[in-house]
């Protein structure tokens, strides 16, 4: 399961190593490494990790993490602009943080996304991560899908609410993680019984 999602400005293809170049720069640039890294450099061998366990995780999980870039229309078929104008990533993994991994399937299963900072305040997060959680629910069937979001990333916490997703506890003693993170999640049920849509 390893599906090319597309949305009115985007492409998002399943990470892979043709993408390893344009990955690297995009995790290396100052804003992305201090919100998405925590400030922390990554290295080439990094990246390749990142990109051999997406493709593991659409493999045996059926979710990963997509490359986004533009979408061009030609005669009625999207097709990926630039092999590497890389806009962001987007996608789903486990989640290795401090929530209630439960049973259900879903659970334990967080939304990540990342946008190059010239593309920041366009509405592309939103429209990315709308299409990984329609992906999440409708295809995968995930029955919740959590979001971890550092205190200080006001404009995350923003696209988690626009997404519909809700502030969440997840069996942890208080609203917040241990690092200070905030937790959204989304359901499945709610989400396809909302009709959720996200301008762009």
């Amino acid at each position: 399961m390893s599906d090319v999602l597309r949305t009115g400005r985007l492409a998002l293809h399943p990470l892979s190593m043709s993408d390893h170049r344009a990955l690297l720069a995009h995790l290396s640039g100052p804003e992305v490494r201090r919100h998405l890294l925590g400030d922390r450099t990554i290295s080439p061998g990094q990246v390749t990790e990142i990109i051999s366990s997406s493709q593991r995780d659409f493999a045996v999980e059926g979710y990963g993490l997509w490359a986004l870039r533009p979408a061009a229309r030609a005669a009625g078929i999207d097709a990926a602009v630039g092999g590497d104008a890389l806009l962001g990533v987007a996608g789903l993994r486990r989640h290795d943080g401090p929530v209630d991994r439960g049973v259900d399937r879903g659970v334990g299963v967080e939304i990540l996304y990342s946008l190059e900072p010239s593309r920041w305040g366009q509405g592309l997060a939103a429209e990315a991560a709308q299409a990984v959680l329609d992906y999440a629910f409708g295809v995968v069937g995930l029955h919740r899908v959590t979001t971890e979001i550092d205190r200080g990333s006001a404009v995350s916490a923003e696209v988690a609410e626009r997404l519909g997703m809700r502030p969440w506890r997840g069996g942890l003693d208080g609203p917040d993680g241990p690092d200070g993170a905030a937790y959204y999640a989304a359901d499945r049920v709610r989400w396809l019984g909302s009709g959720h849509s996200i301008g762009a």
